[in-house]
């Protein structure tokens, strides 16, 4: 048998206006799926048109050659932020051979009736897509598969969910199916790498999409997830990686093992991860240091503590300063992210979210529209007209022009400023200063 996996091209680097890098980043789940695979006997090829663009007719031409054809709208980089809009996707889909096409991701988790619908596909797989592929190329029938949903005599029916997987039980990724030299991140490297050590989070944020990740919190060992690194970093000769796990300093003793680990085994390279800030202290980030780490992802999302109430992140602004301010004394650089557009923000919130990020002077700050993505109680609040659609707008809530707008007043306050652009200048090399200035440059000629 053969089987062709695809992560497509969304057509921009951006999302939507205001919205995040469609960055081309290995896609992880694909990975973790060939590997199952291949462990079968299964031919599989993935076809990653984000990283090597090619046109959709192209792709139609080449998955002819396929007995199954799996296509994702929402790779694992992009499970918690998926696109809002979908149009690519559909062009795609729409040219494939329908016989033995199954689709994947965020979008037919939440809404599967939808993508029934829209898309010429088999069935639609929910949830973790790694083991459900696999019962599929084993040839189980459709109605023995749990996690899947398909038509029968023109009726939508949709499975049970699927138990959620151990990490532990999924072998080396696949990375030897991609070209690793096509990957990087601007502020971190060249030939990266994903890594993870935990899917899930615990905690209750409004806006988080994750119903890709199912309730729970698991981790992998951390021996499995040094012996994962080791093989990419040694094997495949990667230079920078990302930990995606959604909270990756949530269990200390997880990142103590792994960071000790990481060391001892002398696996040299640069990584990144993100987490919150009241999960971090000075002793853990300077092992991370040590380890490799060289930026850290802060989700602030806001500098009002009545707005912080309202989203339900549990964490206070004083701790969030602690924490950035620790990673500082680390020597870890910092990525600090923030949104504009939460229920009930006025013009004096938003203000004090750009008061705080000057205040807080992480590394880098990054700007954005909240989005409610179906699945989330953010959507759940914002109304029942947008329940069918997976292209939310706030356009009746707030004036998305003048986020926009307010995103654009963040961006100048916080990097034209003489205490970041000072600092920047006399302490930075050349050639992180031009990093930031090509981020900046992209970011804010996406706004337009």
């Amino acid at each position: 048998m053969n089987v062709l996996l695809i992560n497509p091209d969304w057509e921009g680097v951006f999302s939507a206006k205001g919205n995040r890098f469609n960055r081309p980043w290995p896609p992880l789940d694909l990975l973790n799926c060939a590997a199952l695979l291949e462990k079968e006997g299964i031919t599989v090829q993935l076809l990653d048109a984000r990283a090597s663009p090619v046109n959709i007719d192209q792709i139609a031409h080449f998955a002819k050659e396929f007995d199954r054809c799996f296509v994702t709208t929402s790779p694992i980089d992009r499970w918690q932020c998926p696109n809002i809009d979908i149009t690519p996707f559909l062009k795609l889909v729409h040219l494939l051979p329908k016989e033995e096409l199954y689709v994947m991701g965020a979008h037919g988790t939440v809404s599967p009736d939808m993508m029934l619908s829209q898309t010429n596909a088999k069935a639609i797989i929910r949830g973790e897509p790694e083991f459900t592929i696999l019962d599929i190329c084993r040839g189980k029938k459709l109605k023995e598969i749990d996690g899947l949903s398909f038509k029968d005599n023109g009726s939508a029916i949709h499975n049970k969910d699927r138990a959620l997987l151990s990490l532990n039980d999924l072998p080396l990724p696949a990375f030897h199916l991609i070209d690793i030299g096509k990957y990087s991140y601007e502020i971190l490297g060249n030939r990266l790498l994903l890594f993870e050590g935990s899917r899930g989070c615990p905690y209750p944020c409004i806006y988080c999409q994750k119903s890709m990740y199912g309730l729970s919190y698991r981790t992998k060992s951390p021996e499995k997830l040094i012996d994962e690194v080791d093989y990419g970093v040694k094997k495949f000769h990667a230079k920078s990686a990302y930990f995606i796990d959604l909270e990756f300093t949530l269990k200390r003793d997880f990142v103590e093992e792994l960071c000790n680990g990481l060391i001892k085994r002398n696996i040299q390279f640069r990584w990144t991860c993100q987490t919150r800030a009241d999960t971090v202290d000075l002793d853990l980030l300077k092992l991370m240091r040590k380890a490799g780490c060289k930026l850290i992802h802060f989700g602030v999302e806001t500098g009002s503590e009545r707005v912080m109430e309202t989203i339900d992140k549990k964490i206070s602004l004083s701790r969030i300063a602690d924490g950035i301010l620790m990673a500082k004394k680390a020597g870890i650089d910092q990525a600090c992210f923030f949104m504009f557009g939460f229920p009930t923000e006025t013009e004096e919130d938003r203000l004090k979210t750009i008061a705080f990020a000057k205040m807080l002077n992480p590394t880098y700050a990054s700007f954005h529209k909240v989005t409610p993505y179906p699945g989330t109680p953010l959507f759940e609040i914002v109304g029942e007209r947008y329940k069918e659609s997976l292209s939310p707008s706030w356009t009746k809530e707030h004036d998305t022009d003048h986020l926009i707008k307010t995103i654009r007043q963040a961006l100048l306050e916080f990097y034209v400023r003489r205490r970041y652009v000072c600092s920047n200048i006399l302490f930075s090399n050349p050639y992180s200063l031009i990093r930031k200035l090509r981020l900046f440059y992209n970011y804010w000629k996406s706004l337009n």
